[in-house]
C-alpha cells in the first residue's frame, strides 16, 4: 500500500499565512501576494496585522478565481519580458 507523500512545505511565512487563509494551491500563493500588494493594498505588506493579511488572501484568491485568465495572462507576460531580458543581458 502507498502512503501520501508528505506535502512539501512553505518556506515563505506570508505564503504560510495565505494558505491557511485561503486554502489555495501551492501554485497560487505567490499571484495570490502580488494581488494583495497590487490591487488590496497598493502597498507593502510589512505594516499589516495578520488579521489583515488573511482577510487580505481571501478578497485577493477571489479576485484571483474570479479573473483568474487575467492574472495568469499578466504573470505570463510579465515572466516572458523578464526572460527576454535576461537573455539579452546574457548576450552582451
Amino acid at each position: 500500500m502507498k502512503s501520501k507523500p508528505t506535502p512539501r512545505p512553505i518556506k515563505n511565512p506570508l505564503h504560510g499565512l495565505i494558505q491557511k487563509a485561503t486554502g489555495a494551491p501551492l501554485a497560487d500563493l505567490a499571484m495570490i501576494e502580488n494581488i494583495m500588494r497590487d490591487n488590496i493594498f497598493h502597498s507593502t505588506l510589512d505594516w499589516q496585522t495578520s488579521e489583515q493579511l488573511s482577510s487580505a488572501a481571501r478578497q485577493a484568491f477571489n479576485l484571483l478565481n474570479e479573473n483568474r485568465d487575467m492574472y495568469e495572462f499578466s504573470r505570463t507576460s510579465a515572466l516572458a519580458a523578464f526572460n527576454e531580458m535576461r537573455a539579452a543581458e546574457a548576450s552582451r
